[in-house]
């Protein structure tokens, strides 16, 4: 029989791929952490870690345990919450991860007002990616998510719809580019242009959408992995760019750049709160539910 003392050891030695460390996070000595190793080595007749120095790396036996370890124990964590917190008071945790730009510009506004009107919940907002969101979610680390779409095919969560992104074509105030109504691709390709990445999906889908077709040529001023960032540059007067609404309306620079007109805003990908069909036992789930949807608004 596995100890539950021996799991959470190896997840810890695996955490920081150091037995030092994990002798720090579980207060005990390294020759503590050593010795359980050792044991539940010797117990299961296979070696768990490789040792290359003062590193410590699982190996392909001690990985599929590690995920079973790491699955039981957030469970083992979960349920101990949920008997210490009475199923209908505000109080206990709410885990909720999304990607970072709604995570800026609007979850994590949303969550500091819950804690903040609910002092004995414990709010966790991780920003992240897609494929990292979703198996912390699948193993129960996530109560929530806040994902698009097309990043939950094989989610198994209960959906909500939150909204339906778009996005919109900004441009300096003093319009020194000269876009207007009558845009085209031709004249869109010569003004100097702000993307998040090398091949920028959000610009592409923009210019198929609005336009009908990619400019022969994007003339590149600046790349930079940040939409604040990237507002910044277009009202400093570097170029144009694409940004999805939900990060505009909620920047501090909304009202000091300029838009083309409604009608080349273009639809995007679909949001949905997700959460585990279980959890609605729970007043603190129920309720930021609740929250969440009612103040949906504010992403529009």
């Amino acid at each position: 029989m596995l100890e539950i003392s021996q799991l959470q050891t190896l997840v810890a030695v695996a955490k920081g791929n150091s037995f030092s460390k994990a002798a720090d996070e579980l207060g005990v000595t390294q020759s503590a952490i050593s010795q359980s190793i050792k044991n539940l080595e010797i117990k299961l007749g296979v070696t768990l870690f490789n040792r290359l120095g003062k590193k410590a790396v699982l190996t392909n036996e001690g990985e599929k345990l590690h995920h079973l370890a790491s699955t039981f124990i957030t469970q083992l964590n979960n349920t101990v919450d949920e008997i210490r917190h009475d199923k209908d008071k505000m109080s206990g945790p709410i885990r909720i991860g999304t990607l970072t730009g709604i995570g800026k510009s609007w979850l994590g506004y949303e969550m500091l007002s819950l804690s903040e009107s609910f002092p004995e919940l414990k709010v966790e907002v991780k920003f992240g990616f897609e494929e990292d969101l979703l198996k912390s979610f699948e193993g129960r680390h996530l109560d929530f998510l806040v994902l698009p779409e097309s990043a939950l095919s094989k989610c198994s969560g209960e959906r909500i719809y939150i909204i339906q992104e778009k996005l919109a074509l900004v441009y300096p105030n003093d319009n020194k580019f000269k876009l207007g109504e009558n845009v085209t691709l031709e004249s869109l390709g010569s003004v100097p242009t702000i993307l998040f990445e090398s091949h920028d999906h959000l610009h592409a889908k923009w210019c198929k959408m609005a336009l009908g077709g990619m400019p022969d040529h994007v003339n590149v001023r600046l790349v930079i992995n940040s939409h604040g960032k990237m507002l910044e540059a277009v009202h400093n007067g570097l170029g144009i760019a694409v940004i999805p609404t939900h990060v505009l309306n909620r920047s501090y620079y909304k009202d000091k750049i300029s838009r083309l007109g409604s009608k080349y805003e273009v639809d995007d990908d679909k949001f949905y709160l997700v959460y585990h069909k279980e959890g609605l036992d729970f007043l603190r789930i129920r309720e930021t539910i609740d929250r969440l949807v009612e103040n949906k608004k504010r992403l529009l």
